[in-house]
C-alpha cells in the first residue's frame, strides 16, 4: 500500500523524482512510475510552486483591497455616474486583460487577473447598491457576487477561485440564516462544489469545505423543520446528527480509499485522519457528566426526530461500508459506538444515569486509544498511533482532575494507563522483531 502523501508534500516528492531522473539515478520510466504511485503526474510538473501561487493570489488581493479602500475614501466626492461608469469599466478591463492573457495560453497569470476582478465585481456590485439604494436585504449583494464568480471558478477550474466563491456561498447562508431565512439555493452551490472536487480539480481544503457545509446547511434544515431555526443551536437532535454525519464520514473515508483515483484516495486518507480527531473530541466531551445530563433531557423531549436520526446515520455507515467491500471492521465499531453513546439516552437512560453513562464513556475512550495505538503499529501508520497516546494521556490528565484527593483512586488509574502504554510499547518491539526476522 503506497505510503499516505499529503498534497502540500507531493510538489517536493515530484521535485526530488525529477532530480534524481535528471542525474541518472533512476529513468525516465521508474520516475513516471513511482510518481503514478502517489497520484503525481510526472510529465505535468509544473515548475512554479504552491508557495509561488498563493503569493502571486495574495498579492492581487491585497491589490484589490487598496482598490476598494481608495474608492471608498473619496466615494461620495465623484459625481454618480462618473462612479458607476468606473466601476462598471474597472470590472471589465480587469476581466479583459485576464482573457487576453489566458487566450495567449498564460493560464496562471490569467487566473490571478480573474481572482482580481471577481473581487472589483463583488465591490461593483455593493458599491452601485449603495449609489442607487437598490434592495434593503444585504445578503443578496453577497449570494448576486457569488453566483457571478462561481461560473468562473467551474469554466477555469481555478481552486483560488473556487475558494473565494466557496467563503462567499458560506457568508450568504451564515448571515441569511441569522436572520432567520432558509437558504433553500444553497445545495446548488454544494452541487458544484462537489462536481468540483470529483472532476475537475483536486483539493484537500476545498473538499473540508465541502463536507463542513453539508453540515451546516443539513443541521440548520433540521433546526429549521423542528420549529428552531436559531443558527448553531445546540440541542440533542443536531449533536446526534453531528456524531452521525462524523460516523457516516468515517465509513466515507473507507470508501473512498478503495478508489481507484489518486485524489479519492487521498480525500479517504484525509477524513479517516480528521474523523478520528473529531471523534476523540466527541468521547472527550461526553466524558463529563454534566454534558450527559444536559444532552438526557434534550434527548427525552425530541425522542422520535433523535430516534430516527440514529437509525438514519447507521444504516447509511452500514451502507458505506457495504459498498466499500473492505474486510476491516472499523465503520462497524463505529456503530457500535454510536449506537451505544445515544441509545441508553433515548430508551431507558434518565438523569440519574448520568455516572453510569460517563464510565460506559469513558471505558469507549481508552479501548479508541488502545485501537489506535494497535492500529497505527500495525499498519505503519504514525498519526493513528500519536493520536491514540494522545487520546489515553489527555484522559488520563482529565480524569486526574476529578479524582484530585483520591489518592488511591488517582494511583490505580496512573497504574492502568502505565500498562497499556506499556504493553503497547512491547508490542511493537515484538512486531518488528518479527518483521526482521522475516527479511
Amino acid at each position: 500500500m503506497a505510503m499516505r502523501v499529503i498534497r502540500l508534500l507531493q510538489q517536493d516528492l515530484a521535485r526530488e523524482i525529477g532530480e534524481w531522473q535528471a542525474e541518472g539515478l533512476i529513468s525516465t520510466s521508474q520516475a513516471e512510475r513511482i510518481c503514478a504511485r502517489y497520484g503525481i503526474d510526472f510529465n505535468a510538473r509544473d515548475g512554479r510552486s504552491f508557495g509561488y501561487r498563493l503569493l502571486i493570489v495574495l498579492g492581487y488581493l491585497f491589490v484589490g483591497l487598496a482598490l476598494i479602500t481608495l474608492l471608498s475614501a473619496n466615494w461620495e466626492e465623484i459625481p454618480r455616474m462618473l462612479r458607476m461608469g468606473a466601476l462598471v469599466a474597472l470590472t471589465l478591463a480587469v476581466n479583459g486583460l485576464a482573457l487576453l492573457r489566458y487566450r495567449r495560453g498564460e493560464e496562471g497569470g490569467a487566473t490571478a487577473l480573474f481572482f482580481l476582478g471577481a473581487l472589483i465585481y463583488g465591490a461593483s456590485i455593493m458599491l452601485i447598491a449603495q449609489i442607487y439604494h437598490l434592495g434593503e436585504h444585504y445578503p443578496d449583494g453577497i449570494y448576486w457576487w457569488m453566483l457571478g464568480t462561481l461560473p468562473m471558478a467551474l469554466l477555469l477550474e481555478s481552486r483560488s477561485i473556487m475558494l473565494l466563491a466557496s467563503a462567499l456561498a458560506i457568508v450568504w447562508f451564515l448571515v441569511e440564516a441569522e436572520l432567520g431565512y432558509l437558504p433553500r439555493s444553497f445545495p446548488l452551490f454544494l452541487l458544484a462544489l462537489g462536481w468540483f472536487v470529483v472532476y475537475a480539480k483536486a483539493s484537500n481544503l476545498l473538499f473540508l469545505l465541502l463536507l463542513a457545509s453539508l453540515l451546516i446547511w443539513c443541521e440548520h434544515l433540521l433546526g429549521w423543520y423542528a420549529g428552531d431555526a436559531r443558527l448553531f443551536d445546540m440541542d440533542a437532535p443536531r449533536l446526534t446528527f453531528g456524531v452521525g454525519f462524523l460516523v457516516c464520514c468515517f465509513a466515507l473515508s473507507n470508501w473512498l480509499a478503495a478508489r481507484a483515483k489518486p485524489h479519492l484516495r487521498s480525500y479517504g486518507a484525509l477524513l479517516d485522519l480528521w474523523s478520528l480527531r473529531l471523534g476523540m473530541v466527541v468521547l472527550l466531551l461526553f466524558s463529563f457528566d454534566s454534558v450527559w445530563w444536559e444532552y438526557i433531557g434534550w434527548a427525552r423531549r425530541s425522542a422520535t426526530l433523535n430516534g430516527a436520526t440514529i437509525l438514519l446515520f447507521s444504516s447509511l455507515t452500514l451502507i458505506l461500508h457495504y459498498l466499500s467491500g473492505s474486510k476491516r471492521l472499523n465503520a462497524l465499531a463505529a456503530v457500535a459506538v454510536y449506537l451505544a453513546l445515544f441509545l441508553p439516552a433515548l430508551l431507558w437512560a434518565g438523569r440519574e444515569h448520568t455516572l453510569i453513562l460517563q464510565v460506559v464513556d469513558n471505558l469507549l475512550l481508552i479501548g479508541f486509544g488502545i485501537w489506535l495505538i494497535v492500529h497505527g503499529i500495525a499498519q505503519s501508520i504514525s498519526h493513528h498511533f500519536y493520536l491514540g497516546v494522545a487520546t489515553i494521556l489527555i484522559t488520563g490528565l482529565l480524569r486526574y482532575m476529578d479524582l484530585v484527593g483520591d489518592y488511591l483512586g488517582t494511583a490505580l488509574l496512573f497504574l492502568l494507563f502505565a500498562v497499556i502504554l506499556l504493553f503497547s510499547a512491547r508490542y511493537w518491539r515484538l512486531r518488528h522483531a518479527r518483521q526482521e526476522t522475516g527479511r
